[in-house]
C-alpha cells in the first residue's frame, strides 16, 4: 500500500482541536492513453459496501456531461455560443433585473439592455443566479407575496430574475440546467436520452441516469448521504428531489466513479467532441470578471465549493463547464485545467495539458467541506506522483 494510502486514515480520522472525520470516499483517476488507472473506496463502517461502483447523487458535477452535449450541438450547428438563447428559450426573453427593495418592501426592478447567449449560461455570467448566492433574490424569496419554489421541474425551482446584467460578472447560476433545454428543444429529444446515445454509449457507459425511479438496480447502490454535526457524522437524506420530472441538466445525474472516468477519458481522448471544441472549452471566457477574482469574497464553505481546492493566490477564469487556473499548481494540475464540484462534496479536475483526470466521490454534507478539499489535494498530488513514477517522465514533476 502507499504512504498516501497509509495516510487515508489520518484524513478520515483527525485527532487534535479540531477533529473533523470523513465518511466513505472513492477516489479515481485516468490518463489519456490509459496507462494509468486507479479506483479506490475508503471506509470501514460494516453496513457499507466499499465496491468502488456505488451510486452518488452528482449534484452540479452534471454540469460537465451537460456542456458536453451542449458543445456537441455548438459541432453541429444546432446551437451558437453568442447568439440570443431566447429564440430557443422564450422564458429568458426580457427578463427584468431585480435592483433592491422601496420603502414598503417591495421589490423594484429595472429593464436589462442586453441579451443573454449561450456562451453567458456556460460560464455563469448571464446574470441569474443560485436562491443563496445572491441576498437580493434571497430577501425576494422570501416575501410573504411570493411562492415558494418546488424542486420537481425546472421552471418551479429557479427564479428567471436577473441580478446583474448578462455578462457583467460571474455568478453561480441555473444557467446550464437552461443550457440542457436548449439541447432538448433542438434535438427534439430528453437530455437523458441525447446524453445516453451520444455521451455514454460512445464511452460505454451504463449505469447513469436522471430519474432514479427508473432505473432502481442504481438506487438498490445507492450510497448513503451523511451530514457533518459538529464532531460527528449522522446518516441523512441524499439531498435531490426523487422523483423528478425534468432531467436537470445543472445537477441530476446519478452515476458511478467507475462511469466519469469513461466520460472524462472520452474527453481526453477526443472521443466526444472535436479536439477544436475540446481547447475551446478549457480556454478563459471570463476575463477579471467580477465574482471570480478574490476568494476572500466567499465564506469558507463557499470557497471551497467554487474553487476546487485551487490555492488563492492562483489566478482563475471560467471555461466552459467549469473553472481554469490560469497558472500550474504545483505537484497538481497544469495551467488551464477544468475542474468543478458537486453539492455533497464531489470535486473533480481534467488536465488536458498533461492529459490526466480524476476525481473525489463523497455525499457528505455541507458542501464545501475543509477536510475534503484536504484530502482531495492529497489525492491529487498523489495521482501526478504516480503517473510520473509508471511513464518515467520527470517532465510531469517540473511543475
Amino acid at each position: 500500500m502507499s504512504s498516501f494510502e497509509d495516510n487515508i486514515h489520518f484524513f478520515r480520522h483527525p485527532q487534535g482541536d479540531k477533529k473533523q472525520p470523513l465518511p466513505r470516499v472513492t477516489l479515481g483517476a485516468v490518463n489519456k492513453d490509459g496507462s494509468f488507472h486507479y479506483t479506490k473506496t475508503f471506509g470501514e463502517d460494516a453496513f457499507e459496501s466499499l465496491a468502488t461502483d456505488g451510486v452518488h447523487f452528482l449534484a452540479s458535477s452534471t454540469k460537465l456531461v451537460t456542456t458536453i452535449a451542449v458543445m456537441q450541438c455548438v459541432e453541429k450547428g444546432l446551437l451558437n455560443l453568442d447568439a440570443d438563447v431566447s429564440d430557443i428559450l422564450p422564458e429568458l426573453k426580457s427578463l427584468q433585473i431585480l435592483t433592491g427593495f422601496d420603502e414598503q418592501d417591495k421589490p423594484t426592478f429595472r429593464d436589462s439592455t442586453k441579451a443573454i447567449t449561450l456562451r453567458h449560461l456556460l460560464t455563469h455570467s448571464s446574470g441569474l443566479t443560485y436562491l443563496h448566492m445572491e441576498p437580493l433574490l434571497t430577501r425576494y424569496d422570501q416575501l410573504p407575496e411570493v411562492e415558494p419554489r418546488r424542486r420537481e421541474t425546472l421552471i418551479e425551482k429557479f427564479y428567471t430574475i436577473l441580478v446583474s446584467e448578462p455578462g457583467d460578472r460571474w455568478l453561480y447560476s441555473p444557467g446550464i440546467d437552461w443550457a440542457g433545454v436548449m439541447v432538448e428543444r433542438v434535438t427534439s429529444m430528453r437530455l437523458g436520452d441525447y446524453m445516453k446515445r451520444h455521451i455514454f454509449d460512445v464511452v460505454s457507459v451504463k449505469d447513469a441516469t436522471f430519474q432514479l425511479q427508473e432505473r432502481e438496480d442504481l438506487r438498490e447502490r445507492m450510497v448513503n448521504t451523511w451530514e457533518r454535526v459538529g464532531e460527528e457524522l449522522r446518516i441523512t437524506k441524499c439531498p435531490a428531489a426523487d422523483p423528478v420530472t425534468d432531467d436537470l441538466g445543472g445537477g441530476g445525474l446519478y452515476s458511478t466513479m467507475p462511469e466519469l472516468l469513461k466520460i472524462y477519458h472520452g474527453l481526453l481522448s477526443e472521443k466526444l467532441l472535436a479536439r477544436e471544441t475540446i481547447d475551446l472549452m478549457f480556454q478563459s471566457h471570463l476575463h477579471d470578471a467580477p465574482g471570480l477574482q478574490s476568494q476572500d469574497e466567499y465564506s469558507e464553505s463557499y470557497r471551497n465549493a467554487i474553487y476546487n481546492s485551487i490555492p488563492s493566490t492562483t489566478p482563475v477564469s471560467f471555461g466552459l463547464g467549469g473553472i481554469i487556473n490560469l497558472s500550474p499548481i504545483p505537484n497538481r494540475r497544469s495551467e488551464n485545467s477544468l475542474s468543478w464540484t458537486g453539492m455533497p462534496n464531489i470535486y473533480w479536475w481534467i488536465d488536458l495539458k498533461k492529459g490526466i483526470a480524476g476525481a473525489y466521490l463523497s455525499q457528505l454534507l455541507p458542501s464545501g467541506d475543509q477536510q475534503s478539499t484536504d484530502l482531495f489535494s492529497a489525492f491529487e498530488e498523489y495521482v501526478y506522483s504516480r503517473v510520473a513514477q509508471s511513464a518515467g517522465d520527470q517532465n510531469l514533476k517540473d511543475f
